[in-house]
Formats: structure tokens, C-alpha cells, sequence
């Protein structure tokens, strides 16, 4: 399929603006942007939501699939946040709004909380999806961001615009965003992952996971992100002293609503 368009529009969260940031990362994005395979997108024709109205928005001749950059400068942030490695991020776009180009360097606001902004339904897709991906009797949280072949690629790209821009439901033939002109393999792919969501065969992925990219002048992208381990020193309650202050607490509402004078 040719693609239409030389700048790749995709989806995510617009004019989502955080008080404040942890930190930022510049990336450059490889001049074959689907890198390591040029060819690993789907090109298809997208519905979503104009910015501020009810109008809906028509795109066609969109690649979608996953990008690849090379970290280039980052502050605030841990140098071993960054899964795979610096030299190979692996990102999704989460913007419609923008566009990014292979080749171009951004430099994005990371918030505090590494994966501040990333959709509950969004959570939910992954989790889908790495229970698809995963290797029998073992779970990756990452498998999400390691397609292994153009059509799964294209397949969680897509998912992800679902999971921003329809409130309710999995089917990309209806509602807010709507996707057409899949080939039959990133169909296939695209229909597993939201069966593993519907049939309950799979939970959401923790938000831990995750990180969340920012920018005025470009698309935000969703990446991965290694939790950092508790820190030496750092005392983590047992599951039976979590239970015991979940009780005091209770206790202790209860109290105050025994003293409460109508």
C-alpha cells in the first residue's frame, strides 16, 4: 500500500499540560522511523475527534506502527528508565494532533510521575496485549513494545489510538476513532488483543510500566519504563501490616462519624 502521507499523523492525549515535570529526554528519531524494519507499519485511514468540537476529523494514507529513536540527552530522569536501551527506544504515538518525521529530535517533558497521563483503557490494551505476546507459562510486561512482524505492529499502534479516542467498546469499525483499510493480518492481530479484553483473559498492565512523553510541537509518544526498586532503608509493609492499617483505618472513620453531632 503507498503511503499518502510523509509526515505520520497518530494519536494521544493533546494539550494535556502537567504542572510540573521530573524531568526531559531528547530523542532523534531514526530516519527510517519504523526502524529496525522500514516496512514494519500498516498504512490505513483514520476517524477521531476534531480538537474542541463535534466534528470529526478524516486521515488517510497513515502509517501506523511502532517508531524507533536514539536517546540523545535526558535530566531528571534514571538512566536505567529507559527499557532495551538508549540507543533503541522503542515509542508508539499517543498525539493525532501533531506529527513527527524520521530524523527529527524533540525534547520532551517526562512528569513527575514517569506515566502521568497514560489512559486507564490504554492500560487495559497492553495488558491485552502482552497477554497475547507473551511466551506460554511467563509474563513480559514489555512485550508490547517488541512486535515481532509488521502486522502486530500496526495492530498495537492502532489499539492504542482506540483506547484514546473511544470511550466504550473495542471495535475499530465503530465509534469515536474508527480505523479502516487494515491488511487481513493486522486485523487478525488487532481482533486477538481486544478478544483477550473482552473475554476478561487479561489485566491491565501496571502503570509503573509506562512513561509518558510530552511536547508542544510534536507527537506525545508512550514508552517504557523500568520502575525503580524500592530505595536502601526504604521499609515496605508486609501484606498482613498493610491489612492491620487498612482495619485502623476503618476504626478510625468509624470513630468520627460516632462523634459526628447532626
Amino acid at each position: 500500500m503507498q503511503i499518502l502521507k510523509k509526515s505520520f499523523v497518530t494519536l494521544a492525549l493533546a494539550g494535556v499540560a502537567f504542572a510540573s515535570h521530573a524531568g526531559t529526554v531528547t530523542v532523534q528519531f531514526d530516519n527510517s522511523i519504523f526502524n529496525p524494519n522500514p516496512t514494519w507499519y500498516d498504512v490505513v485511514n483514520i476517524k477521531y475527534p476534531a480538537l474542541g468540537t463535534n466534528a470529526t476529523v478524516t486521515a488517510n494514507g497513515i502509517a501506523a506502527g511502532r517508531f524507533q529513536g536514539e536517546v540523545r540527552n535526558f535530566s531528571g530522569v534514571s538512566a536505567d528508565s529507559f527499557v532495551n536501551s538508549q540507543s533503541d527506544l522503542f515509542m508508539y504515538c499517543y498525539d493525532v494532533y501533531e506529527h513527527i518525521n524520521g530524523g527529527r529530535t524533540v525534547t520532551f517533558n517526562v512528569p513527575n510521575t514517569p506515566w502521568s497521563g497514560v489512559e486507564a483503557r490504554t492500560l487495559d490494551f497492553l495488558g491485552a496485549v502482552n497477554s497475547v505476546m507473551s511466551v506460554s507459562g511467563s509474563y513480559d510486561s514489555y512485550a508490547w513494545l517488541n512486535p515481532d512482524n509488521a502486522a502486530r505492529s500496526a495492530a498495537i499502534q492502532i489499539g492504542i489510538w482506540e483506547s484514546l479516542y473511544d470511550a466504550s467498546g473495542w471495535n475499530v469499525g465503530a465509534g469515536s476513532f474508527m480505523a479502516s483499510g487494515l491488511e487481513s493480518a493486522t486485523t487478525v492481530y488487532l481482533d486477538q488483543f481486544f478478544g483477550a479484553i473482552k473475554s476478561d483473559r487479561s489485566n491491565s498492565l501496571n502503570a509503573s510500566y509506562t512513561m509518558l512523553l510530552t511536547a508542544g510541537n510534536a507527537q506525545d509518544m508512550i514508552t517504557g519504563n523500568r520502575p525503580r526498586p524500592p530505595q536502601p532503608g526504604t521499609q515496605v509493609p508486609e501484606p498482613g501490616s498493610l491489612a492491620l492499617i487498612g482495619l485502623a483505618l476503618v476504626g478510625l472513620a468509624a470513630t468520627r462519624r460516632a462523634r459526628k453531632v447532626c
